[in-house]
């Protein structure tokens, strides 16, 4: 049964240690630092007081955390000794149902990033989704951090595993990230837009006024419309402008946005990002039917 922040709130140190036990792998001391911030007024209360734990900690702490994790489709797994967390994260990846030729793989990779780096080769296999990258996506990451700094390597093992510990939490709180998935359809949906010589090799590359430039803009504009954005323009040089007026006529407008062009080769989420968190924030204000004291326009 799924807990409540209520339950988490009222419960002894000791219940709720045990609420919380397997968010972090084999690291309590996360939970018991974070519980001494209840009461929890939301989930991402939550989430941020066990990230803040480990932001602090030190060096030597980290390092453990990093190491508390079992390699992917390692000896553990093959020991059938994973915690039943991590069971399901590989289960869910395919990773207990590797070919052989996959399971030589990944052992070789996991021995060569171990001898690079000092600590398991740590990724979220569930994904940003939750429903599981496949053995082929998890495969090519892992080669490509092996040619990280280290230092930049232990930054990107601590980021995958608070996403490990985000998706755990809303599996013990039964929570649905409504609006983050929406955000990521939205990126996943414009990335189908890419210019000719990159979209056939599977590389999104969206330059000035091509015609991938100018699919990009149509959907975004039909987006915002959608959102209840009050005013939806492509201007002459290709700027998607999108405005929500403010709760009295007259008043002052909060600009932001980001491009939606990219560089060759380039990622869903560079700029992007800065277009569609707004757009979802619009989009539960118009549902809502709130006005701020000013409006809101996206560029």
């Amino acid at each position: 049964m799924a807990w409540t922040l209520d339950q988490l709130n009222a419960a002894t140190p000791a219940q709720a240690l045990e609420a919380l036990d397997g968010v972090y792998e084999h690291s309590p001391w996360i939970a018991e630092q974070a519980l001494t911030q209840r009461p929890f007024r939301s989930l991402a209360h939550l989430k941020h007081a066990l990230a803040h734990a480990v932001r602090t900690a030190s060096t030597e702490a980290q390092l453990g955390l990093i190491r508390a994790h079992p390699e992917l489709a390692g000896k553990a797994m093959v020991a059938k000794s994973l915690t039943a967390e991590s069971t399901n994260e590989q289960s869910k990846a395919g990773l207990t149902q590797c070919t052989p030729e996959e399971f030589a793989r990944i052992q070789q990779l996991n021995a060569d990033y171990n001898a690079r780096f000092g600590f398991p080769f740590i990724l979220a296999v569930r994904g940003p989704r939750g429903a599981g990258l496949n053995k082929q996506q998890i495969i090519d990451t892992f080669a490509r951090r092996l040619d990280n700094h280290p230092e930049f390597e232990v930054a990107e093992a601590l980021r995958n595993i608070h996403r490990i510990a985000e998706i755990r939490l809303n599996d013990k709180f039964a929570a649905e990230p409504v609006l983050g998935n929406d955000v990521w359809d939205w990126h996943e949906k414009l990335a189908e837009h890419s210019d000719p010589g990159f979209a056939e090799k599977g590389q999104l590359t969206v330059t000035y006024l091509t015609d991938a430039h100018r699919a990009c803009a149509q959907r975004i504009s039909h987006w915002m419309r959608d959102c209840g954005f009050d005013e939806v323009e492509v201007d002459a040089v290709g700027n998607v402008v999108g405005r929500y007026r403010a709760a009295t006529p007259g008043a002052k407008y909060l600009m932001t946005g980001s491009h939606y062009d990219t560089v060759r080769n380039g990622g869903k989420y560079d700029g992007r990002l800065g277009i569609f968190v707004p757009m979802a924030c619009v989009r539960e204000l118009h549902r809502a039917g709130r006005r701020l004291p000013f409006g809101i326009e996206v560029i």
